[in-house]
């Protein structure tokens, strides 16, 4: 913010500050929407590969912290599996964009 400030001209400052937060407020918003359909996506994956009996629903429910509620005890190694492969692919997509960021700032 300081380097935008210093290197625009006093009149340029607001307009550019605005959309300097208005950047980094939606490309934040972006970015987890685009997370949140991955891990989605890949858990879906995941439960079908690795867990094909569970309730898929019943699993995305009740989230990371209560699946084993809802699940046989016998499928919970299939579900553990299918949320590693979505955390994966998350840690990929982080990474990425973090490239992404680097590169194009």
């Amino acid at each position: 913010m300081v380097a935008v400030q210093n290197h625009l001209k006093p009149e340029q400052n607001s307009t550019a500050m605005a959309i300097l937060v208005f950047s980094q407020n939606f490309g934040g918003a972006l970015f987890l929407s685009f997370a949140d359909l991955a891990l989605t996506t890949a858990l879906r994956e995941g439960l079908a590969k690795f867990a094909p009996t569970v309730n898929i629903q019943a699993v995305l429910s009740a989230g990371a912290s209560g699946f084993r509620s809802v699940i046989p005890t016998s499928s919970i190694e299939g579900v553990v599996l299918a949320y590693n492969l979505a955390i994966k692919r998350e840690f990929y997509i982080a990474a990425a964009l973090s490239v992404a960021t680097f590169v194009f700032a």
